[in-house]
């Protein structure tokens, strides 16, 4: 017990009211984002935060809230995810994660983004286009989408493309669509969860951080869906696209910056 007190003070000079007001209203604006799409959170969460802390301060925080959300909304979100597909998904990913952990050492991270910013580009060009699948693909096809998620989130922890394409090209409806990525995006947040603990990148710090963000996280979460409940098939896709392409493209300029 000494040690967390000797911790919890040592949080003094960051926990300033400056920092968590400021903190506050960058979670509450990524997650009435993730409200709405059922992800997005990190997209919008880190570069946010990063205005106001540093990098490693920033990403696990990020992750511990994704998180809790996540589990917050995990009931509610099993009740209309397309678990037949989600099955396969988390099979696929769990493959595929350590696969691309593997890969990161022979191939710099910059590449790596680079490759995969230009994929999810090509995702979103599809979508954009009206690409949508007349059935739901079977097991094989699920499973090795899962795989590049999993890919995807070895080499620069971005599972998102693969599943969220995936999703929005499906015969789904809407509310399927945000709840089957919801219940993918919390097991991926427990896989990033254990990596960054085991690399003392959680920390007592981060987590209570998180913890402060949380009541933000439910509250945008709240207003987010509550303006997805009020919106159509047609801007949900819309605002999904979007945010899909935003990720891309910010991928590809930490790809391009990392490089130079």
């Amino acid at each position: 017990m000494p040690d967390l007190f000797l911790s919890l003070d040592s949080l003094g000079p960051l926990l300033t009211p400056r920092l968590i007001c400021l903190s506050i209203a960058a979670v509450f604006a990524a997650a009435i984002l993730r409200g709405f799409t059922g992800f997005g959170f990190a997209l919008a969460a880190v570069p946010l935060l990063g205005l106001f802390m540093s990098p490693t301060q920033a990403v696990p925080v990020s992750i511990g809230l994704q998180l809790l959300g996540s589990l917050i909304d995990f009931r509610h979100a099993t009740k209309s995810c397309h678990w037949p597909s989600l099955r396969w998904m988390m099979l696929g990913a769990a493959i595929g994660s350590p696969l691309g952990a593997l890969v990161l050492n022979h191939v710099p991270a910059p590449v790596a983004r680079l490759v995969i910013s230009a994929i999810t580009m090509m995702a979103v060009f599809a979508l954009g286009r009206g690409f949508a699948l007349a059935a739901m693909p079977g097991r094989v096809v699920t499973t090795i989408t899962g795989l590049l998620a999993g890919l995807f989130n070895g080499l620069a922890a971005m599972p998102g493309p693969p599943a969220v394409a995936y999703y929005m090209s499906a015969p789904l409806p809407r509310t399927t669509v945000r709840a089957s990525l919801v219940v993918f995006f919390l097991l991926t947040s427990v896989a990033a969860m254990a990596s960054g603990i085991a690399i003392g990148l959680i920390t007592v710090q981060t987590l209570c951080l998180s913890l402060l963000g949380l009541p933000a996280m439910w509250i945008g979460t709240r207003v987010g869906h509550m303006a997805f409940v009020r919106s159509n098939d047609a801007m949900h896709r819309h605002v999904s696209i979007i945010s899909l392409g935003i990720i891309a493209l910010v991928s590809a300029a930490k790809g391009i910056s990392e490089l130079l």
